[in-house]
This record gives structure tokens, C-alpha cells and sequence, in this order.
């Protein structure tokens, strides 16, 4: 069985998330190559007329730390992450796995590469070059449909680690520490002694309810088991069920409003029952839990907040993908 060392993995595009995971595999022992990678400038946001969307294919590099790593890779320079790359081929060849960025792709067909000046690269190249180069695995976050069938078709194995629960739960409290950091920003009043709903009691949903009633908010969740009902009673929260929330809306008046339920929940009728009262923060997947067009003709003050652990702490978010890619690894080179 091979040691660390003598596997050799390329981490192929994404933002600095994927270079904190690259800098996590070096100093587990693995021998890594970077493509992808070859500018500094970031931008993260952009806005509508009133709904605002806060899109994380690439990552803050506020802080002074990500900022110099990615000044230095821009370099060459980056040795903590890995030998940086000027083709695809250079960096697939002689690897063991190929580790893509979270989400893979953003059109199903070419891989994202926000940090890249004029790099493409198609997923069906990638799996082209893989399999010429006997590369067998492929890790990536949010693989199309596409990517898992070509891979099949060239018999390379695939680990999505954003469908593992350990990513999952880890990722839950970055993103609920984002919605939180996102809402005192956005309203005038404190945390503490507001009104809060959060809907939908997975597992963003346990962490944020948490999270805001030990801030002091009056908290309000809604979900639609009977199962987690009992739960959100047990945990002194108001209670709402989800089938009901056009009733409960128009019965209270929330400060703000907290989605985490990834199909349309806040639909026409419960957002006029809002009003323009309130904030709603979606933390939902595509497409999102909120009538975006309905949300518009209302002039209301939406923000949805996709990838939020990748914008407000992307160090973290980084070591999170690399724990779940290397237990993964792990698996994979026992049979070695």
C-alpha cells in the first residue's frame, strides 16, 4: 500500500476554499498540483433591484491572510498549496485523484474557475484526460449529472462530498453564523429581543435556531414533521407548521425571516402577508424557497444567500471540504 506522499493529487479550480483544502492535503503527506488559479480579484456579490444575491462561486478574500495567498499564487508562488500548474494536462499527469471545486460547475458543462484569467476547462476534457492518464477518482461538490455519467462511462470512480452528512453538518454553523452576521448588517435593531422564524428544521435550521435564541431573539420555526415539531417545542422555540405559514404571517410580524427549505415555501401569498415589513434572508439551494419575481413587483428586501460558509469563512469551509475528501481518500487507498 502506498504512503501519503507517493499519491499525487490535483486540485483543479474553485476560490481559496480549495486552496486552504490543497494546503490541508500537503500537510497530510499528499503531493499536490494546482490549475486553475492565476488571479486575485474576487468579486462576490451582486445585486438586483431588491433582491440581493450573495453568490459564493467565489469567496471573500477579505481577510490580510487569503488576500497574501492569493497574491502569491498569482506568483507561482504558493508552495504551502501545491505546485501550480499552467495547463490541465500538467496537472492530471501522474495524479492519483482529481478534486474539483464546490459547486463543480455552474452550466453543467465547464468546471468553475472563478480565480482563473481565461482558463476553460470542460468536465468531459477533464474525464478524457483523466482516464489517458489512469487517474481513477474524482472528487468534487455538487457534481452534475453529467460529470457521474462520463465518469462511469470511463470506469473512474466519483465521491461527491457535498452529499456526505459529516460535510453537511459541519457546514450547517458557517452558514448559520453568515445568516446571523448578514442580518446585523441589514437591520436597524439588535439580535437580541427581536422577533425570528426560521423555516424548515433540517440541519441549518437546528443550528441557526440556536444560534438566535442564544442571542437573545424570540424564535419562531416552522417544519412540517410531527417528528421535529415535538422537537422544536422540546427546545422552547414558538412553534409553525410550514403547510400553514400564509396563516401564521399574517397573524405575526417577524423581524426577519430565515428560509432554509430548498422548494418555493414563500410564495405571492405569504410574502403580500409579510409585507415590507421584515427581513427575508433565503438560505436555500437553487432555486431558492422565495417567488423571487413575486418578491420584485412587491419591492420587498430579499437577500439570497447561496454558499454562504465559501463568503464568511472560507478558511474554515476550506479545512471542512479537505476532512471530508481525505477520509475519503483514506477509503479509497486501503485497497491499495
Amino acid at each position: 500500500m502506498k504512503k501519503n506522499h507517493e499519491y499525487k493529487l490535483a486540485v483543479i479550480g474553485g476560490d481559496a476554499r480549495q486552496l486552504i483544502a490543497a494546503s490541508e492535503f500537503r500537510a497530510a503527506g499528499y503531493d499536490v498540483s494546482l490549475y486553475g488559479f492565476d488571479k486575485n480579484d474576487t468579486p462576490s456579490t451582486n445585486a438586483g433591484t431588491h433582491v440581493s444575491v450573495v453568490d459564493s462561486l467565489c469567496c471573500s478574500s477579505s481577510s490580510a491572510g487569503l488576500h497574501e495567498l492569493l497574491h502569491n499564487l498569482a506568483d507561482g508562488t504558493v508552495s504551502d498549496c501545491g505546485k501550480v500548474c499552467k495547463t490541465a494536462e500538467e496537472a492530471v499527469f501522474g495524479s492519483d485523484a482529481v478534486i474539483l471545486p464546490l459547486p463543480v460547475s455552474s452550466d453543467g458543462e465547464h468546471i468553475s474557475m472563478p480565480l482563473a484569467d481565461g482558463c476553460k476547462l470542460t468536465i468531459e476534457k477533464l474525464c478524457t484526460m483523466m482516464s489517458n492518464n489512469g487517474t481513477m477518482l474524482l472528487c468534487g461538490g455538487k457534481l452534475p449529472k453529467k460529470a457521474v455519467s462520463l465518469c462511469e462511462a470511463y470506469g473512474i470512480s466519483v465521491f461527491d462530498y457535498y452529499e456526505r452528512d459529516e460535510f453537511a453538518i459541519a457546514n450547517a454553523v458557517p452558514t448559520a453564523e453568515g445568516a446571523i452576521e448578514i442580518a446585523m448588517h441589514e437591520t436597524p435593531t439588535t439580535i437580541n429581543e427581536s422577533k425570528a422564524l426560521v423555516i424548515g428544521y433540517g440541519r441549518i435550521g437546528k443550528v441557526l435556531a440556536r444560534l438566535l435564541d442564544s442571542l437573545g431573539a424570540r424564535v419562531t420555526v416552522s417544519a412540517r414533521k410531527a417528528s421535529d415539531l415535538a422537537w422544536i417545542r422540546a427546545y422552547g422555540y414558538d412553534v409553525a407548521v410550514t403547510q400553514k405559514l400564509a396563516q401564521v404571517l399574517s397573524e405575526q410580524k417577524f423581524d426577519m425571516i430565515f428560509n432554509t427549505v430548498p422548494h418555493k415555501v414563500l410564495g405571492k401569498g405569504e410574502l403580500e402577508a409579510i409585507g415590507k415589513h421584515g427581513l427575508i434572508i433565503d438560505l436555500a439551494s437553487k432555486p431558492g424557497g422565495v417567488d423571487i419575481t413575486a418578491a420584485e413587483e412587491l419591492g420587498m428586501n430579499i437577500i439570497w444567500a447561496l454558499s454562504l460558509p465559501g463568503k464568511v469563512a472560507p478558511v474554515t469551509s476550506g479545512r471542512i471540504i479537505a476532512d471530508t475528501v481525505l477520509a475519503c481518500l483514506e477509503k479509497y487507498t486501503e485497497g491499495d
